[in-house]
């Protein structure tokens, strides 16, 4: 996926801001007439002739821009005065609250000097292709040593300020400077280095004031120290080497043989490792200074000059006459008080910059509110504040990039600056050159680019909606590699000259990307989920308690830590402990959460745990880089040990915890007990359980709900199914109800009554009902009056489930015309919730939901129950209601749930079944219909006639897909056949396949069905393969079919089977005998048809593992959706007989006889398919 445009060299490195406002427009014209420093500072054309001058080396240019600017100020510093302190006499300078400037003609002529001491120095002289390191911060002082190093060809190597001394050490023993320059700030640092490693030969300090004695001291400290250690360096004060320099012969502008010589190294962050350092040769560094700005450059220097950005603005000021202004404190503490000062016209505004603007503004907002103003009014006034006082009034051109800035950050500094804050793309390793501004592909200076697929994070150019991949970029002029590191650089470019990014972007429209996700930056749990971390931390830092946050996980533990800042405002009742303390982690726990529901992130995206941090996280800390990116390195250094202590900590906690559970939980409390074990099953906070808290809402899934029942058995010796735990209508107190009722004595059938314990294989001579129901009902039965002879009342199950809505909406029906009723049991604290959850199932269509009110008003009555529980959950007046006025049974209703095993379905699935089997014989017999699977046929050749104790008279318990589901199903046939045989009550048993979305209803698809995952996961990673019925097509795609139907067809067709009132027991397979071959591989070509794109895959091998690899890296909303949990069937080619041979006469003839003939699968229902995804919001 390639698009190539035309080179054009000429294309600014620095990007200096986006399109304009009309505020910006007016604003500069006002400037223009107005603004006497903004008008002086304009570029002089004839100065930008000049440079341009055809053939002129940088060293050349440098020079013909000091000299033709030589009157106009060059680089601002806040001017200090000399104070004594009355106690001690000691002198130090005081910042005052103003700037003063150095000329360029002041500024050249200390360069002059310094080069040419440094050429003569018969100590320790310097000359060009020699390298010079620089440490500290944008100044004068600075700026004199870098533009000394281009005028003799020496190649400046900036130094991080707040890297580490083993950073420093590796630099300097790596380029093996002449000459290192540090700032009197960092002269200890300069000095550990050297102490260290590589000494160079000399060391110059600037930035320095003997005057002062703090710094005096420091001086001598610092020369003691390399002194002392016998160390050969030369020191020096930068002030000291421009006196001697200017008694020396100026040297001329170094011109280099070579036509593109190095002439600047920068080191990367080090956030994956050891820094890099990126080679700028002449032509990349010239550029910047070439560069003519169409508005005066008027800048204010806080970035790190380490980072090609905070070089960039720098030299861009100068380059057109401008001046930039350097802020005195490296911390940014007087950030706002030198921006209001300088009021600058152009700034790079990195997120942590932007952060602070935003905190400044919720503060001001606040105060003015407190005060009495209205919240908009105090909005308004303080974002016009800080646009004309604090930022100065004239900043016309903002860029930001180099991180994540937070959606609500970027929305206030748009509509706070007046100006387009335009989020510009780059890279130290791309020149600096803007390639994407606002997502948009920049040409110049992109000639081409691609995507290229990351299959180990699952991302793909196939992916749909949008391509997806890592981003390789072609510009004229990258960095000319990593300086002695051609291992690193081959593998950063490919043959064909692209730059691999590391950064994995979406193809979101013509020449617009879209940011996704690091290629490096992606932890895999032990569970096997990838979790990308910069996106979470990125993600909590929205939420109010968070100010800061870095999420650890391993490979080795199957949950997240977090180490966290709390937000300004309870970092004071955290340093206050006890009580105080325990609340602020409790808010900081429910923002994770909160951030966690409403991104929808997966409980193993939620750190369950955290270490507080009160000291936020700082270049000067070491923990963020100059530009604010994580140094992760030494998160792990500063933190690491704490946290994997903590991983070591909770994992013994747990099993203490268990213990104690085991041995003790049963004579505590039961709701302290369930809590507890909620605790200890799921890893939450004991902040997090209360009565009301329902498993799921704490990060419980029907998995750790098993771990959860199970544990529980252990500690009560009492089966608690996994049905209870994960009740939607339930909660903790439920699970203790529940507990306390079977302690009581009122046990009800299970796994282990009924079966043996530990049972690999179950009986069909095990499920007898006298385990089940009273021996007296049972013996009454067979003498009971007989079903009645027409259905007037219908009691059924199932009506939330997918086949039941639609069995009821079919019953309503018939029902409505002879002034029937149905009574449905639904699961729900009451009949109105329960009601409610009926509703809700099928309000995707306006038109359904309509005709369904409608039905209801006069023939429906809804009754909260549970099918695990006796008498379904209903009161025993109730009970006794139903058992008199009951004409048919109609139970679709189940738990459905394919990864459980048969012993935690077995209570809704199997007693549940026999507590309907008991209903229908008592008071009177009834009809009963009871709705299987097709998965019986697992077990033994189930035909539509044979008994299925003789065909399938056991069953094997294993951990295949949905053995657990399909087991429950045989064991309800089995209790079926027993109440026939017992009573005589007429029994329909019936077999369904995989049941298809709605014809007609929108959204009306069973979301979680395989057939529907399938569809769903094709179309969003856009591949399939060739046949899903065997390896390739070399011989030809193989014939094949596939069961289904329509649910609509099926509600209707059983409906009317039942309707007709036959006698006896009949059993149906609900298959199709002339289905054809219609199959897989044509749903594909349907929902091509139906505008899906989808590649085919040739190999079936070579499909699967990039199909399974693009559904784990899918969102996690996404990927619930997906096949990625149930995949094992398809890790193989399909059987293309799946199906055939099946015996459904009996079904085929019934249901045509009740007027539903049935028929193939055909296009528009796939059609339907493809639009009822997208009609619930699952593909756009």
């Amino acid at each position: 996926m390639t698009t190539a445009v035309a080179e054009n060299p000429k294309k600014t490195a620095i990007f200096t801001g986006g399109k304009q406002t009309k505020w910006a427009e007016e604003r500069l014209e006002k400037l223009k007439s107005e603004d006497r420093q903004f008008i002086a500072a304009l570029p002089d054309p004839a100065v930008v002739e000049a440079k341009r001058q055809p053939g002129l080396r940088l060293s050349q240019v440098v020079q013909t821009i000091f000299e033709g600017y030589a009157e106009r100020p060059a680089i601002g510093h806040r001017a200090n005065e000399l104070v004594s302190d009355p106690a001690t006499g000691r002198m130090s300078l005081r910042m005052l609250d103003r700037f003063e400037t150095t000329s360029f003609g002041e500024l050249w002529a200390d360069v002059q000097a310094t080069a040419a001491e440094w050429h003569h120095d018969t100590r320790a002289s310097v000359r060009a292709g020699d390298f010079g390191a620089v440490l500290g911060f944008a100044s004068a002082g600075y700026a004199t040593m870098q533009l000394a190093n281009i005028h003799l060809g020496v190649v400046n190597v900036p130094l991080q300020a707040n890297a580490p001394t083993e950073q420093h050490v590796a630099i300097i023993a790596e380029t093996e400077p002449r000459v290192l320059a540090a700032s009197i700030e960092l002269i200890d640092a300069a000095v550990d280095a050297i102490l260290g490693g590589t000494v160079p030969p000399r060391l110059v300090v600037f930035d320095y004031e003997p005057r002062d004695d703090d710094q005096r001291e420091r001086f001598e400290a610092a020369r003691t120290r390399l002194e002392a250690a016998n160390c050969p360096i030369v020191m020096d004060s930068l002030q000291d080497v421009i006196a001697r320099g200017r008694t020396l012969p100026a040297r001329p502008a170094h011109v280099s043989e070579d036509p593109d010589p190095l002439v600047w190294l920068f080191y990367t962050s080090g956030t994956t490792g050891t820094p890099k350092g990126a080679m700028y040769t002449e032509e990349t560094v010239r550029n910047t200074f070439l560069y003519s700005a169409e508005k005066p450059a008027i800048t204010l220097s806080f970035m790190p000059m380490s980072h090609a950005v905070g070089y960039g603005y720098l030299y861009l000021a100068l380059a057109n006459g401008g001046c930039s202004y350097c802020s005195p404190k490296s911390d940014l503490s007087t950030l706002f008080d030198d921006l209001a000062l300088v009021r600058p016209t152009m700034s790079s505004l990195v997120p942590r910059v932007c952060e602070m603007l935003y905190q400044h503004y919720l503060g001001e907002v606040d105060r003015r509110i407190a005060a009495g103003a209205e919240e908009a009014e105090a909005q308004g006034a303080v974002k016009l504040d800080m646009r004309e006082n604090l930022l100065g009034g004239r900043l016309l051109s903002v860029g930001c990039g180099s991180a994540v800035l937070a959606p609500e950050v970027h929305e206030f500094m748009l509509s706070m600056l007046g100006v387009h804050m335009a989020i510009g793309y780059s890279s130290t390793e791309m020149a600096t050159a803007t390639v994407t501004v606002d997502g948009k592909i920049q040409r110049p200076p992109v000639i081409d680019y691609r995507l290229e697929d990351v299959p180990e994070l699952g991302y793909f150019t196939t992916d749909k909606p949008y391509p997806r991949g890592e981003f390789l970029v072609k510009i004229p002029k990258f960095m000319a590699g990593y300086y002695k590191r051609p291992d690193l650089t081959a593998e950063k470019f490919t043959e064909d000259g692209f730059y691999r990014s590391g950064d994995v972007m979406a193809l979101i429209g013509p020449d617009e990307l879209a940011y996704v996700d690091r290629t490096n930056n992606v932890q895999k749990l032990s569970q096997g989920e990838f979790v990308a971390i910069a996106r979470l931390e990125a993600l909590y830092t929205q939420s109010p308690a968070i100010r800061q946050i870095y999420v650890y996980g391993t490979s080795e533990r199957a949950f997240l830590l977090a180490v966290v800042v709390p937000a300004d405002d309870l970092l004071s009742d955290f340093e206050k402990g006890g009580e105080a303390a325990e609340q602020v982690k409790a808010s900081i726990r429910r923002g994770l959460h909160q951030v966690a529901e409403e991104h929808g992130l997966a409980s193993y995206e939620i750190p369950r745990d955290f270490l507080i941090e009160p000291e936020g996280f700082s270049p000067e800390n070491g923990l963020l880089t100059g530009i604010g990116k994580f140094s992760r390195p030494n998160f792990k250094d500063r933190f690491g040990a704490r946290l994997e202590a903590r991983f070591a900590e909770i994992a013994q906690e747990q099993v203490d915890e268990l213990r104690a559970l085991r041995l003790g939980g049963a004579d505590r409390p039961v709701i302290e007990t369930v809590s507890r074990a909620v605790r200890a099953t799921l890893g939450v906070a004991e902040t997090d359980i209360s009565p009301q808290a329902r498993f799921t809402d704490l990060g419980g899934d029907s998995l750790s709900a098993l771990s959860f029942s199970m544990l529980l058995e252990e500690i009560f010796g009492l089966e608690v199914p996994v049905g209870v735990i994960i009740n939607p209508a339930g909660d903790l107190a439920l699970v203790a109800d529940f507990i306390e009722a079977a302690r009581s004595g009122n046990k009800r059938p299970s796994f282990s009554t009924v079966h043996e314990p530990d049972s690999t294989v179950v009986h069909a001579k095990d499920l007898k009902l006298s385990k089940f129901i009273d021996p007296d009902l049972l013996a009454a039965a067979p003498s009971l009056p007989p079903p009645a002879d027409t259905v007037q009342t219908v009691l059924m199950t199932g009506a939330t489930g997918w086949l039941g809505r639609f069995q009821a909406m079919s019953w309503l029906e018939r029902l409505a015309k002879t002034d029937g009723k149905l009574i449905l049991v639904v699961r729900g604290a009451n009949p109105e919730q329960a009601r409610q959850r009926v509703e809700e199932v099928l309000d995707t269509d306006p038109e359904l939901i309509d005709h369904f009110r409608k039905l209801a008003d006069d023939h429906l009555e809804v009754l909260a129950g549970d099918l695990g529980r006796e008498r379904l959950g209903l009161d025993e007046d109730t009970w006794n209601r139903l058992a008199g006025e009951v004409d048919l049974i109609v139970h679709p209703g189940a738990h459905v749930n394919h990864r459980l095993p048969y012993n935690q379905l077995f209570p809704s699935n199997v007693a549940g079944t026999a507590e309907l089997i008991r209903l229908a014989l008592t008071t009177r017999r009834k009809r009963f219909d009871y709705v299987s699977t097709m998965g019986v046929m697992l077990f033994g050749p189930a035909d539509e006639e044979s008994d299925i104790r003789e065909i399938a008279p056991s069953a094997q318990l294993d951990d295949s897909y949905a053995n657990g589901y399909n087991v429950s199903k045989w064991a309800s046939e089995v209790l079926m056949r027993e109440a026939f045989d017992l009573a005589g009550i007429p029994v329909g048993v019936f077999r369904p396949g995989m049941i298809l979305a709605h014809s007609r209803y929108a959204g009306q698809l069973n979301v979680p069905d395989m057939f529907t995952r399938m569809l769903f996961s094709l179309a969003v990673t856009g591949i399939a393969p060739a046949t899903f019925y065997a390896q390739d097509l070399s011989n030809g795609r193989p014939k094949a079919r596939y069961e289904g139907f329509a649910v609509d067809f099926l509600a209707d067709a059983i409906t009317g089977i039942s309707a007709a009132l036959p006698e006896g027991f009949r059993s149906y397979n609900l298959a199709n005998p002339d289905a054809g071959f219609v199959a897989f591989d044509d749903f594909v070509d349907w929902m091509i048809e139906a505008g899906c794109e989808i590649e085919r895959i040739d190999d079936y091998d070579d499909w699967f593992r990039r199909f399974e690899t693009a559904l784990q890296g899918l969102p996690e909303d996404q990927r619930a959706q997906s096949l990625l949990q149930i995949i094992e069937p398809y890790r193989h080619p399909q059987h293309p007989g799946m199906g055939e041979g099946v015996v459904c006469r009996r079904f085929a003839r019934d249901a045509e006889a009740a007027g539903y003939p049935v028929a193939r699968l055909d296009a528009p229902l796939i059609h339907k398919y493809v639009a009822d995804l997208k009609h619930v919001g699952l593909l756009k």
